[in-house]
């Protein structure tokens, strides 16, 4: 953890909690606010960033955003920030601290009482940015965190997309590319996309599952990916539909999940990394997601 320019910077997602929990937040918090940068992106990151900021990027980053604030809407916060959102989720998985938590954002119009606002370094729309794991990582642990802190159940009236939103601040409910402010997060947001059904099938569920998993009895509880159709699928070594078949899960078993649904080499069809850095099909109608005790 890091401290500079009235910011903090935490390293790990543990840096994060701690500090957390022990914010005192006068302020009710009952929304969520989804955002990426656009610009700056990965390339700024590997390029300007590194260049202007060096080992201090993150802070460095933060800093000039709050510089910007200041230029472009000189809105203060009670620590004399002018930073439109709370937290910033960096590449490396790395976060930093930016409005005071008592004071509304300036994310989404018609959408910044009562709420949070958070913006994921990168530009995440289809062709562009595809984010790291750390910062993945990071995304869903931070949103889950402040679930918790808050008392907030992962829903669509909960934690919402910018690009739910026009940019006058009507609530469209789903992004619609001729209605909608912006793409924000990005159409390959975390690889599932900015849509409605994507939060709900795939956002939603992992920050639920985040909490499950970190909970007293996170021991006890294993995400599997369950072969419900009935035939043999194959078990690849990688996201690739043309890679090696490793072996094959048999019709009612299951493998451990690790992450996806993924982009795959070779097919439009997405795939889930399971345990062993093995691949099977995502699609419905050959797999399921269940949650298992052991």
């Amino acid at each position: 953890m890091k401290k500079q320019f009235n910011f903090i910077r935490f390293d790990n997602i543990n840096e994060f909690e701690n500090w957390l929990n022990k914010e005192v937040v006068t302020r009710k918090i009952s929304r969520l606010q989804v955002h990426h940068m656009s610009l700056p992106n990965y390339t700024t990151w590997e390029n300007t960033d590194k260049r202007i900021y060096k080992d201090n990027r993150e802070l460095g980053r933060t800093k000039a955003l709050d510089d910007y604030g200041k230029n472009k809407w000189n809105y203060k916060d009670s620590h004399n920030h002018y930073i439109a959102q709370h937290f910033n989720i960096f590449p490396n998985g790395k976060i930093t601290t930016g409005r005071s938590l008592n004071s509304k954002p300036i994310g989404i119009t018609g959408w910044n009482e009562n709420a949070i606002c958070v913006e994921i370094y990168g530009d995440f729309d289809k062709n562009k940015d595809i984010m790291t794991t750390a910062q993945k990582q990071s995304v869903i642990a931070l949103y889950a965190l402040l679930c918790k802190k808050f008392n907030i159940k992962p829903s669509t009236d909960t934690i919402r997309a910018h690009c739910w939103f026009t940019s006058g601040g009507v609530y469209l409910g789903d992004y619609y590319a001729n209605k909608s402010a912006k793409s924000c997060p990005g159409t390959n947001f975390m690889d599932f996309g900015n849509s409605r059904s994507a939060f709900v099938n795939n956002f939603y569920p992992l920050i639920e599952d985040y909490l499950s998993n970190n909970s007293k009895d996170s021991a006890k509880v294993v995400k599997m990916v369950k072969n419900i159709s009935g035939e043999k699928l194959n078990i690849r070594s990688s996201p690739n539909w043309n890679g090696d078949i490793i072996a094959t899960l048999n019709p009612g078993d299951s493998l451990t999940y690790v992450s996806g649904p993924l982009s795959a080499k070779g097919h439009t069809t997405k795939m889930y990394k399971c345990k062993n850095n093995s691949y099977v099909t995502a699609s419905s109608k050959y797999t399921k997601i269940i949650t298992v005790k052991n």
